[in-house]
C-alpha cells in the first residue's frame, strides 16, 4: 500500500504546517492594513462558470474537469481564485470599491515539481470597481509590502501594459492573429528558456526582420522603454497612467517596466505583473493585473477589477532555500505538565488552570512515568516544564523549569498566574 499522496498533492508534519499558518497571518495582517475584507468562495464550480475564461492550455490541459457519476452537471476544482470572485461579485453586488482578499487552495493539473504542485495556496488580493492607476498602484504596493516583510532582496517586480502589448506587435508590426497568441506564448518564457531560444522560436513562425525587431523591442527596460514608447502619439495617455503607477509606489528599487511580460489568461486587459527572485530558479511569486471585462460576463454591468496573487508554495519553497524561513517549532505547546502517580489529579487541576489563563499547555494522557513524560517534552522540543511532585503539593507550590536555561522557579498554586509573564514575556 502505497502511504504517499498522489503526485503534486503533499502532507504537512506539525513542523510545516505551523510555518506555514505563521506565514500565512503575516501575509493576512498586510491584507488587512491595506483595507482588503476577507471572503471564501467554494473549492467546486460547474464547469460552465470558468469555461472560455482562462485559454486553451489552461482548459484542456490544466483545469481538473469531473462527472459524477449519478449526475448530469459537469464540475470542476477552481484553477485560481479571480473567476470565482468574478461569480461572487455578480452574486452579492457589494458598494464599490470592492477589497478582498482570500487565502485558499486552488487546484491545476500540472507537471509537479518544486514550486509547482496540483494542489496549493494561493493568496489573492482584488480591487472591484476602480479604473483608476491608484487601484493599479495599490496591488503592486501590497507586493513589495509582502517581500519586505519577509526580508526578501534578490525579487524583482516587472510591470507591462496589455495595451502596450497590443500596439506594438498587433498594430504597429501587423502581426496578424492567428499568430499573436504564439508570439506572445513564445515572449512570456523569456525568463525561462533565455533570448537565444526566444528568438529561434519566433523565427520559426515570423520573418526575420519581424521576429529581430521584436528580440530588439523586448530587451528594452524602464526608462528606454519609455523613450521607445513615446515615439508613438497613441501612447501618450498610456505612458502616463504608466508613470503614475510608479509615483505611488513605496519602493522603486526592485520594480522594472518592460515588454517581455505578457502573462497567459485571456482575461487581462490592462496592467500586469510579475515578481521573481533571482536564486532559487522557481518561477514567478506573484502575479497578476487589470481584468476590466471579466465581471461583465456574469453581470452584464462594465464593472473593472484589478487584482493580484501571491504564490506562496512558492514563496516558501524559496524562502526555505534562501534560509528565510526556518522550521524551528515542532508545536504549539509552551508548557509541559509533568506529574507522579500520585499527583496526577492535582496535576490535572494545574494544567486546566493553566489554559484557563492562555497558556498552551500539556499533560501526558498515556499514563507514563515521569521520565517518559520529560523525554516527550524533550522530543518536542518544549521549553518549561512544570513539576507537580508530592513533596510540591503539600506544600502549596509546584516547580517550574526552564529547559533553555536550567533555570528553576518555586511558584506557589495559587499564584500561577505569574507564570504566564514568565514563559510569554
Amino acid at each position: 500500500m502505497n502511504l504517499e499522496p498522489p503526485a503534486g498533492l503533499r502532507d504537512f508534519t506539525p513542523e510545516i504546517k505551523i510555518l506555514r499558518k505563521k506565514i500565512f497571518n503575516r501575509i493576512e495582517k498586510i491584507f488587512i492594513r491595506y483595507g482588503f475584507d476577507p471572503i471564501e468562495t467554494s473549492t467546486v464550480e460547474y464547469w460552465d462558470i470558468l469555461k472560455g475564461k482562462y485559454g486553451e492550455e489552461a482548459e484542456n490541459k490544466l483545469i481538473w474537469r469531473f462527472r459524477l457519476p449519478y449526475s448530469d452537471k459537469e464540475y470542476s476544482l477552481r484553477y485560481d481564485h479571480t473567476i470565482p470572485l468574478a461569480r461572487f461579485y455578480s452574486r452579492f453586488q457589494f458598494p464599490l470599491p470592492f477589497k478582498r482578499y482570500v487565502i485558499d487552495k486552488s487546484y491545476r493539473y500540472d507537471n509537479p515539481q518544486k514550486g509547482r504542485y496540483r494542489e496549493f495556496y494561493q493568496a489573492d488580493f482584488d480591487i472591484i470597481g476602480s479604473r483608476e492607476y491608484t487601484s493599479d498602484a495599490e496591488i503592486i504596493n501590497l507586493v513589495i509590502e509582502v517581500f519586505k516583510e519577509f526580508k526578501f532582496n534578490n525579487y524583482k517586480i516587472i510591470i507591462n501594459n496589455r495595451e502596450f502589448l497590443r500596439y506594438i506587435f498587433e498594430k504597429l508590426l501587423s502581426i496578424n492573429q492567428d499568430k499573436i497568441f504564439k508570439v506572445y506564448n513564445i515572449i512570456d518564457k523569456l525568463d525561462k528558456i533565455g533570448i537565444e531560444n526566444v528568438e529561434k522560436e519566433l523565427n520559426s513562425i515570423l520573418d526575420t526582420d519581424t521576429s529581430n525587431k521584436i528580440i530588439n523591442i523586448i530587451q528594452l527596460k524602464d526608462q528606454e522603454l519609455i523613450d521607445y514608447l513615446s515615439k508613438f502619439n497613441d501612447l501618450n495617455e498610456l505612458i502616463n497612467y504608466n508613470n503614475n503607477i510608479f509615483d505611488l509606489l513605496v519602493d522603486k528599487k526592485n520594480v522594472e517596466l518592460s515588454l517581455s511580460l505578457v502573462r497567459g489568461l485571456d482575461y487581462y486587459t490592462g496592467m500586469i505583473f510579475e515578481a521573481r527572485v533571482d536564486e532559487p530558479k522557481i518561477g514567478s511569486l506573484a502575479g497578476g493585473g487589470r481584468y476590466d471585462n471579466l465581471i461583465g460576463k456574469f453581470s452584464n454591468r462594465d464593472i473593472p477589477a484589478v487584482g493580484g496573487s501571491i504564490g506562496i508554495e512558492r514563496l516558501i519553497d524559496a524562502g526555505i532555500e534562501l534560509k528565510i524561513f526556518k522550521m524551528k517549532k515542532k508545536t504549539y505547546t509552551d508548557l509541559v505538565v509533568v506529574y507522579f502517580n500520585n499527583t496526577l489529579k492535582d496535576a490535572w487541576s494545574i494544567c486546566n488552570k493553566l489554559r484557563s489563563i492562555g497558556i498552551n499547555c500539556y499533560i501526558d494522557i498515556m499514563s507514563r512515568d515521569f521520565n517518559k513524560q520529560i523525554k516527550y517534552a524533550v522530543d518536542k522540543d518544549i521549553r518549561y516544564l512544570l513539576i507537580v511532585g508530592e513533596k510540591e503539593i503539600k506544600n502549596g507550590f509546584v516547580l517550574l523549569q526552564d529547559r533553555e536555561t536550567k533555570e528553576r522557579i518555586n511558584i506557589k498554586i495559587e499564584e500561577l498566574d505569574n507564570i504566564k509573564n514568565i514563559i510569554y514575556k
